[in-house]
């Protein structure tokens, strides 16, 4: 069962329509986040709504919706949901700009089921082709994937950012290497904020991890032994693969193995 929240209530989404004069349409100007829940309760919801606000300030896109009022229609959207469900909250510009603004935004929150990530990822790993570019307005969670959907390679899960070389981040995901004793991650100012990216930082480092803050360059791939994305439905998924490199032996290595194990038993600690 999907519906929206739309104009105040909620509706199955052949009921729910934007006037084509929104910018959403007209530029692609829109922001967004998701929230997953488990067993029914949302996960970390109040830093992705945070991150929902910066993103449309960033964006120059009004609330029109306090934050306070999103926290009870996703609260109400997934208790409608029998089992764990996924509620996306988008803003759109509306229908007119003034001077880099958008004062009069729109907002629906989608609500579906959770579909679970196959079993395999977790086994086997996935496999990242290269985009060497940067992500364009990495700080903003936008609608706008066109760039990574355009360069998505048969066999691959979802192309990795590499500007000059410097791995930043996958296209829906945050990126994580292991090299000797490091848990290396691209600098917070050079990619989107990650929810997940944050909880498993805070783990990792309680745990005698030593988390070093910066951009990984292509050359140093040889040396890495390990590597993973994260993300809100995806949790940690081991990377086995990078362009033509294999990582490591080509699985899912322990520290990896140690952070999915680690970070699904801490969930119940970030729920809302």
């Amino acid at each position: 069962m999907s519906f929206c929240y739309f104009n105040g209530e909620f509706v199955e989404d052949s009921r729910a329509a934007l006037p084509l004069s929104d910018l959403a349409f007209q530029r692609g100007i829109a922001v967004f986040d998701t929230v997953r829940t488990y067993g029914g309760r949302p996960f970390a919801m109040g830093r992705h709504l945070e991150r929902l606000a910066e993103s449309a300030r960033l964006s120059g896109i009004s609330l029109p919706l306090p934050l306070e009022d999103m926290v009870a229609v996703i609260r109400e959207g997934v208790s409608r949901i029998h089992g764990d469900s996924l509620a996306k909250p988008f803003l759109t510009a509306g229908d007119s700009e003034e001077n880099g603004t958008f004062p009069h935004s729109r907002v629906f929150v989608l609500f579906s089921p959770l579909s679970p990530v196959p079993e395999e990822v977790y086994s086997k790993g996935l496999a990242l082709s290269l985009l060497p570019r940067e992500r364009e307005l990495p700080r903003i969670k936008s609608i706008n994937y066109m760039t990574p959907f355009c360069h998505r390679e048969a066999g691959t899960f979802e192309p990795l950012y590499c500007p000059g070389g410097e791995i930043t981040e996958s296209a829906t995901s945050s990126f994580f290497s292991i090299a000797g004793e490091n848990l290396i991650t691209a600098p917070d100012h050079r990619v989107l904020r990650g929810i997940t990216r944050e909880i498993v930082m805070e783990i990792a480092r309680k745990n005698g991890l030593n988390v070093e803050l910066r951009c990984l360059h292509l050359d140093e791939l040889e040396c890495v032994t390990e590597a993973f994305i994260t993300g809100s439905v995806k949790e940690v998924a081991p990377v086995v693969k990078v362009g033509e490199r294999v990582i490591g032996d080509g699985t899912p290595g322990p520290v990896t193995r140690k952070l999915i194990g680690l970070f699904r038993e801490r969930i119940p600690l970030y729920l809302d």
